[in-house]
């Protein structure tokens, strides 16, 4: 019994305690010299490491120092304002607009923590003619292995080991090395029995890139088959169309380095892009993609340019920028899910009419007083 009451005495001395205002006062600050670091950061390590690192981690090592992340010190605000407005609001009319303001401020916090959370970023590339109905990832990258053009098995590249062994339909695979960011050179004789690419080129790492998208994955593996003439060792690299292809029990086995693809339930289909320059140069001034959202038995046209993007089931496509491949142009769309989007419009409405509400309670208990 004991224990309950002195529990029941800590709970309330430690609700009190996150109450206070000067709780606020520490962690305001440090949640700004986050943002300013993880900004500056940007120019080095790149927008989605640095976002990673200050504004969407529990803890921010400075140095050999571990300190709050973004995300933890964002959840001490949250929490202390919850217990402030829970707790210890004066709930009478006169202090509404406040306590709506306070509720408005809350619902922004909770946006923001469901964003850094869940929120997902990929591209799709599509040229014209053409339907696309997968998001690609910009830094996951994975391994599939296909038959009759459908994959029977996906490995993560990140998950991949040195001398990891695969077994796939009697096809023996080791991998013997692995580079996120590769380069090319003349082969070492490090490998026996080369083939396909490996005849010419033998992979190597270089330093990462600061934005991981822009990194040239690969790996090199050995393979064992029944067919004596195949086994030896074989690159594979990322957006490289000469991939190996090995004869299993069942078929044809063709090993694939992909991005990591999400898919969508309905499909973008491109029908024409357009580069609009500025007068009398090649500069672009704009890019427009014609596009028509096919889910299901529905269809609509929607345009979509640099600055009016297509938003549907919680998907937002902005134009990002544009190729050519084969004679036909190519969009390229930036993908944003964002499970958290609608929040910051809510609560800049609550709060909003939280002010309005305080200014006009202020403004009659003043009449009230000059009566």
């Amino acid at each position: 019994m004991r224990f309950w009451q002195k529990s029941r005495h800590f709970i309330i001395e430690l609700s009190h305690y996150l109450a206070k205002p000067h709780l606020l006062f520490y962690a305001l600050p440090w949640l700004m010299v986050l943002l300013i670091l993880g900004t500056i950061a940007q120019k080095d390590l790149g927008v989605y490491v640095a976002t990673e690192k200050y504004f969407n981690s529990f803890v921010t090592w400075m140095g050999p120092i571990p300190t709050p992340g973004g995300l933890s010190t964002i959840g001490l605000i949250f929490i202390a304002l919850t217990i402030k407005f829970i707790f210890f609001s004066p709930w009478q009319w006169k202090k509404s607009g406040t306590i709506l303001t306070h509720l408005g401020v809350l619902l922004l916090l909770i946006g923001g923590i469901i964003t850094a959370l869940t929120s997902k970023e990929g591209f799709m590339i599509i040229p014209e003619g053409q339907e696309i109905n997968k998001i690609s990832d910009y830094r996951a990258r994975v391994l599939n292995f296909y038959q009759d053009e459908q994959i029977i098995k996906t490995v993560s590249f990140r998950d991949l080991k040195i001398d990891q062994v695969f077994e796939i339909d009697n096809i023996k695979i080791k991998i013997l090395m692995t580079c996120d960011n590769c380069d090319a050179q003349a082969p070492s004789g490090q490998y026996d029995n080369l083939q396909g690419l490996a005849v010419n080129m033998e992979l190597f790492s270089i330093p990462e890139e600061k934005n991981s998208e822009v990194n040239f994955s690969g790996l090199i593996l050995s393979a064992e088959t029944g067919k004596t003439a195949q086994n030896g060792t074989y690159i594979v690299m990322e957006d490289i169309p000469k991939n190996p292809i090995l004869k299993g029990d069942s078929g044809n086995i063709e090993i694939k380095l992909e991005r990591a693809k999400t898919p969508l339930v309905f499909g973008i289909h491109l029908k024409d892009f357009r580069k609009i320059d500025y007068p009398g140069t090649n500069k672009a001034r704009e890019f427009e993609s014609d596009l028509l959202v096919q889910d299901g038995d529905l269809e609509w046209p929607v345009t979509i340019s640099m600055n009016q993007p297509l938003r549907y089931k919680g998907y937002t496509f902005y134009q990002s920028s544009f190729d050519t491949r084969e004679d036909k142009e190519v969009t390229v769309l930036n993908v944003v899910e964002n499970k958290g989007r609608i929040f910051p419009y809510i609560s800049t409405l609550i709060i909003f009419a939280g002010l309005l509400l305080h200014s006009i309670i202020r403004l009659q208990s003043y009449k009230d007083k000059a009566i």
